[in-house]
């Protein structure tokens, strides 16, 4: 197996990643997308050669990096890409998980929409102390969700907007949620395979979960399972602290999502083996 992985988000993580890899006797090979274009290089785009042909057309590269950078492999390379975007969006899993969406009281609708609607929507059922709920649809974070209010909707709303998505973008609406802690795990072979806190008390926390909190991780993965969902021989499983339990705030992909305080020696050990049975 070989890792192109594309650094810069967190390096902490990054080089605990490929060092698990070259411990399972994986190759390592830094790569970048350069933006807006379909060409990958090695290292500093400014500086880096071209991937070969041979690395790009070889099925036996899993990457992680960027979300911009992983759609464009999808599209000009065979590298094993674990992020099925259609699976991942709310509108399909939240109808399948229905029982353990965090978001349980929701609508869909566009970007636009919402804003047309903003009116009708803050005297709505889902306004929860004077605020809704916007995440987009999508996983591949067109724009960060967040709690916005009638009195700050136009500076929340500008700032949601920064990049210019589309009005046509497809957006959760929802009831805000009490949350207590955030925590992540990776999901490989279908088995919860390692966790890390990544927030808690509204503080970023990097922090390896115990052994309750995988406990409540395979609970919920073995519901996931009993409804016929497993998208990818890896994903990952995002779930939230409430008053209620522990509830899926969002499933997402392994190959471009931060990996904070999870265990890269189990994770790697894991993908191996439900890569291996994929090929199998």
């Amino acid at each position: 197996m070989i890792l192109a992985i594309e650094t810069g988000i967190e390096p902490e993580y990054e080089e605990a990643l490929q060092e698990a890899a070259r411990g399972e006797g994986w190759e390592v090979r830094s790569v970048m997308n350069i933006p807006f274009t379909d060409q990958f290089v090695t290292g500093d785009p400014r500086m880096g050669d071209p991937l070969p042909q041979s690395l790009l057309q070889d099925p036996r590269v899993w990457f992680h990096g960027s979300i911009q950078a992983a759609k464009r492999a999808q599209k000009v390379t065979s590298w094993q890409i674990h992020a099925p975007w259609a699976e991942l969006r709310c509108q399909h899993y939240y109808k399948v998980l229905s029982g353990r969406i965090l978001q349980r009281d929701h609508l869909f609708m566009t970007l636009g929409e919402f804003a047309d609607r903003k009116e009708e929507l803050f005297s709505s059922d889902l306004v929860e102390d004077e605020s809704l709920f916007v995440r987009p649809d999508g996983n591949d974070k067109v724009f960060n969700g967040g709690c916005l209010t009638a009195e700050n909707f136009q500076e929340s709303y500008a700032l949601m907007t920064f990049y210019d998505p589309p009005p046509a973008t497809r957006v959760v609406v929802a009831r805000p949620q009490k949350i207590t802690a955030e925590a992540r795990f990776l999901v490989a072979g279908g088995k919860v395979v390692t966790g890390s806190f990544y927030r808690s008390g509204g503080q970023s926390l990097r922090l390896q979960a115990h052994d309750s909190l995988m406990e409540e991780a395979e609970d919920t993965l073995q519901f996931c399972l009993g409804q016929g969902f497993n998208p990818s021989p890896s994903w990952v499983l995002d779930l939230a602290q409430t008053p209620e339990g522990w509830k899926i705030i969002e499933v997402g992909a392994t190959s471009c999502c931060g990996l904070y305080k999870c265990d890269m020696v189990a994770f790697v050990s894991a993908l191996t083996a439900a890569i291996g049975s994929e090929a199998g």
